[in-house]
């Protein structure tokens, strides 16, 4: 629980000051804050990049543990995407009781406008990749600069959303919404249990793994905590992938009506890393929708993995 409160509090604090940023900061330019949260947002995801660059022995990771990583990790967003389709939860549903469909959302096909922005952001995450495999840059611990980045997006989105005229209290008790999160979970599950029979990993196990939800920095060392750390390997390559995957579709998503089915598949990560995608692609309305879906699974991570790891 300390762990799951230690990264909860610290954004819902910084997303709070945005919220009632007119006590200190009384004059705000809009253009000014989309353009410093665009380039919090890029920097963010190139040393995202370079910290999975550092790691040691990555190559002979991927190549050890990845199929089974990347196989459930595929199959749980492909479950959540799926079950939140069938149950009609669309951006019609969870953009009810006033709140107006973003700027951003484009039905109409547009080639471009669907791989741009997944392109750009995965590039980015290659980039840094790169830099760090190659060691091109110093190293050192970018956990620091990451999550002041991280901050100061949260911050800026919380500005964004207090001049939205949103009703904030309508979104996070709505019914709708609660139940989207608890699909997530759910249907995450479902995915994991047809993958395990199709990979030498026990169904359990497949369930702990799928249980990290995108959260890549915690999966891996409670498998390690708990003595197996070739599954902590897989974990973290999971969520990773899984983060991966996020990042990937929510713009595509975004683009067709389904916002709330990528907040679904962005898992635990909906309330932090993917959170300035989300707003960016799906809108400020989906705000919010992401940070109750994010933050309610963050809170279950640690007690999830553990207890089917346990059986």
């Amino acid at each position: 629980m300390s762990i799951a409160l230690s990264n909860l509090i610290p954004i819902f604090l910084v997303f709070f000051l945005g919220i009632k940023h007119q006590f200190f900061i009384p004059h705000t330019n809009l253009k000014i804050v989309e353009k410093l949260s665009n380039a919090c947002l890029y920097f963010l995801l190139i040393f995202m990049g370079i910290t999975v660059g550092l790691i040691p022995d990555i190559t002979e990771k991927l190549v050890t543990v990845g199929v089974n990583a990347i196989s459930i990790a595929v199959a749980s967003s492909l479950s959540i995407a799926i079950v939140l389709k069938v149950f009609h939860y669309k951006e019609n549903v969870i953009l009810d009781e006033g709140m107006a469909i973003s700027d951003n959302q484009k039905v109409a096909f547009d080639l471009i406008g669907y791989i741009k922005d997944p392109l750009v952001l995965t590039g980015l995450v290659i980039i840094g990749f790169f830099l760090g495999y190659r060691q091109i840059i110093p190293t050192m611990n970018y956990d620091i600069l990451i999550t002041a980045l991280l901050y100061l997006l949260i911050f800026f989105i919380g500005i964004k959303l207090s001049r939205s005229g949103l009703n904030l209290k309508e979104v996070f008790f709505n019914r709708n919404n609660v139940i989207m999160t608890l699909l997530t979970v759910f249907s995450s599950y479902i995915g994991a249990i047809i993958v395990s029979f199709f990979i030498p990993l026990s169904l359990t196990h497949c369930l702990a793994i799928s249980s990290g939800f995108g959260w890549y920095t915690l999966s891996g060392i409670l498998f390690t905590k708990m003595n197996n750390p070739l599954l902590g390997s897989v974990a973290f390559l999971c969520d990773l992938f899984r983060e991966a995957i996020a990042l990937l579709l929510i713009p595509t998503l975004s683009r067709i009506g389904n916002g709330n089915i990528a907040i679904g598949v962005a898992g635990a990560t909906a309330m932090d890393v993917t959170l300035p995608v989300i707003e960016k692609h799906c809108g400020t309305p989906y705000v919010p929708v992401a940070l109750l879906s994010g933050g309610v699974i963050t809170i279950l991570v640690p007690f999830l993995i553990p207890f089917f790891y346990s059986l």
